[in-house]
C-alpha cells in the first residue's frame, strides 16, 4: 500500500491560524510600543545594534583633553586659575583652529585671570561655550547673573519653530547658567551641555532646543554697570539651543536664524549640502550615533600643549573641543553611553557634534511604528502560512538573519532605527504557533493513495 504524506500548510484551517497570528501579534506588539517605545530591554537592543555599527572619528575634530596629567599638575579643574585656560586657549588659536568649543561651566567670575581668558575670546571670535541647567540654581543673583541671562537672548532661537507646547518639557529661563557676562558676550555662541541620561542613567540623546520664556529674577543688589539690550520681552517663547547645534552651526558657518524646527524634524536651512535634516522626537532630542568607546576620538594633553611638546599645527582647520577627562575629576562628568564604560562628557559632545556633520542622524519615528509593525506582521504571516515542520523553522531562522540586517542596514542608509525586540518577537511567536499546530490538532496527514496503472509488458501484448 502506498501512502502519501501531506503537510497542515495546505489546509485553510492552518493557513489563517499562522496568518492570523502574526498580524495579531504585530498589532498588539505596536500598541505597547506606542504607550512605551523607550522600553529598557528595547534601548538596550539599539545600543548592540550600535556596537555593530560604529561610525569612526571625524579627522578633522580634536578634544583639548584636561587629563589626569594636567589636573596633577594644576589640581581639580574647577579650582584653575583662568589664566591656564587663556594660555592653552591661546595656543589652540595660534595653530589655527577653525572652531573651538569649550565643554566647561564658566559661570563665576574668579578673578583669577577671567581677564586673559576673556581677551582670547573676543579677539578670535570663533568660540562657542557650553552652559548648565540647574533646577536647584541659587536664586541669589548678582548683576553679572543677569547680565548674562541677557546676553543669552543674542543666542536663543525664536523663529522659524513649530512645535506643540503642551508635549513640549518647559525649562525655566533663570535656572539656565551661561557663562559669566563677560565671556558670554564675546563668544561666537553659548549652548546647553549634553548630559540628560534616560532612566538606566544611559545617554543616548541630545536635546537640540530646550523650550523656556524670557523671565529675568530680582537681583539680590541693585544693577549698577552697562547692561546688554534685552530684545525679547517678559514672557516671549524662545528655545535655547544645545551645544552641538551650536557648534555644527558655526562649522557650516550658520546663523541661529537657519534653524528650523516643524514636528519631529529639525532642518538647518542655508547652503549646506547635502542637507541637514535632523530627525527629533516629541522633546527635541536627537539620537547620538556614537562613533566607538571613550578614547575614539583624537586626544591632545593640555598639559603637553602648555609645555611646548605638542605641534600648534595639529589644530589646523580642525573643530577642538577643550573639555575635562581626568579620570577622578568632578569636571569629566563621565557618563555611561551605548559603549561599556564612562565617557568623559567632552566625548560624548564631540559624538553629539559629528552626529550632525556627519548626517549619520537616525530616528525611530514612533508614530509609524504601528504601520512598519503591521508591515512586519503581514510579512511574517505571509511566508510561514504556507510552510510547516522542518521548513518553517528553517523559514523563520531566514526571516530572524534578514530582520536582524535590515534593523543593522537601515540606521546606516535610511536613517531609521526599526522596532528591533517587537520584530523579532513577531517571528518567533508566530514560528512557535506553527510548532504548536504542527504537533497538535493539524498533524500530518498520511493518506493512502490510489492503485496506479501499470501497463503489462510488450510481449505479452503481442
Amino acid at each position: 500500500m502506498v501512502v502519501n504524506r501531506f503537510g497542515p500548510e495546505r489546509l485553510p484551517g492552518y493557513q489563517a491560524s499562522i496568518f492570523l497570528t502574526a498580524v495579531v501579534v504585530a498589532i498588539g506588539l505596536a500598541a505597547l510600543y506606542v504607550h512605551s517605545p523607550r522600553a529598557s530591554m528595547e534601548m538596550k537592543t539599539e545600543d548592540a545594534v550600535q556596537r555593530v555599527i560604529p561610525g569612526g572619528a571625524r579627522s578633522d575634530v580634536v578634544i583639548l583633553a584636561l587629563d589626569d596629567a594636567s589636573v596633577q599638575r594644576y589640581g581639580p579643574v574647577k579650582t584653575w586659575p583662568r589664566s591656564v585656560l587663556g594660555r592653552g586657549l591661546s595656543v589652540v588659536e595660534k595653530g589655527g583652529a577653525k572652531s573651538v568649543v569649550v565643554d566647561l561651566a564658566l559661570d563665576k567670575r574668579t578673578h583669577t585671570g577671567d581677564d586673559v581668558l576673556w581677551r582670547v575670546i573676543a579677539n578670535n571670535q570663533n568660540v562657542v561655550l557650553g552652559m548648565a541647567y540647574d533646577a536647584n540654581r541659587d536664586k541669589n543673583y548678582t548683576p553679572d547673573d543677569i547680565r548674562s541671562l541677557v546676553f543669552l537672548e543674542k543666542y536663543a532661537l525664536a523663529g522659524n519653530l513649530t512645535y506643540d507646547p503642551k508635549q513640549l518639557v518647559e525649562f525655566q529661563y533663570p535656572l539656565f547658567e551661561p557663562p559669566m557676562s563677560d565671556f558670554a558676550g564675546s563668544s561666537r555662541g553659548i549652548g546647553v551641555f549634553t548630559r540628560e541620561t534616560d532612566d538606566d542613567a544611559v545617554v543616548r540623546t541630545a536635546r537640540l532646543a530646550y523650550l523656556s520664556h524670557v523671565q529675568y529674577p530680582s537681583a539680590t543688589m541693585a544693577l549698577h554697570g552697562k547692561f546688554p539690550q534685552s530684545n525679547l520681552a517678559d514672557g516671549a517663547p524662545v528655545m535655547l539651543p544645545n551645544l552641538a547645534l551650536v557648534s555644527s552651526l558655526r562649522t557650516f558657518k550658520l546663523d541661529k536664524g537657519d534653524v528650523w524646527l516643524k514636528g519631529d524634524m529639525l532642518n538647518l536651512l542655508g547652503h549646506v549640502d547635502p542637507a541637514v535634516n535632523i530627525p527629533i522626537d516629541t522633546q527635541t532630542r536627537m539620537n547620538i550615533r556614537y562613533a566607538g568607546p571613550a578614547g575614539t576620538f583624537q586626544r591632545v594633553s593640555f598639559v603637553d600643549v602648555i609645555d611646548g611638546k605638542v605641534d600648534p599645527n595639529v589644530f589646523k582647520d580642525k573643530l577642538v573641543i577643550i573639555g575635562a577627562t581626568a579620570s577622578q575629576d568632578a569636571a569629566t562628568d563621565a557618563r555611561l553611553t551605548a559603549f561599556p564604560g564612562l565617557m568623559p562628557r567632552v566625548e560624548i559632545t564631540a559624538n553629539a557634534i559629528s552626529t550632525v556633520l556627519n548626517r549619520s542622524y537616525f530616528g525611530r519615528n514612533e508614530s509609524r511604528i504601528p504601520g512598519v509593525m503591521i508591515i512586519i506582521g503581514l510579512v511574517v504571516g505571509l511566508a510561514l502560512m504556507f510552510v510547516s515542520g522542518v521548513r518553517s523553522f528553517i523559514t523563520g531562522l531566514v526571516l530572524l538573519i534578514a530582520y536582524g540586517a535590515l534593523c543593522v542596514v537601515m540606521p546606516i542608509y535610511m536613517g531609521v532605527m526599526l522596532p528591533v525586540l517587537p520584530g523579532f518577537a513577531v517571528i518567533l511567536l508566530t514560528m512557535l504557533m506553527a510548532g504548536i499546530l504542527y504537533v497538535g490538532p493539524y498533524k500530518p496527514l498520511e493518506l493512502e493513495a490510489s492503485p496506479t496503472y501499470v501497463p503489462p509488458d510488450r510481449e505479452v501484448v503481442r
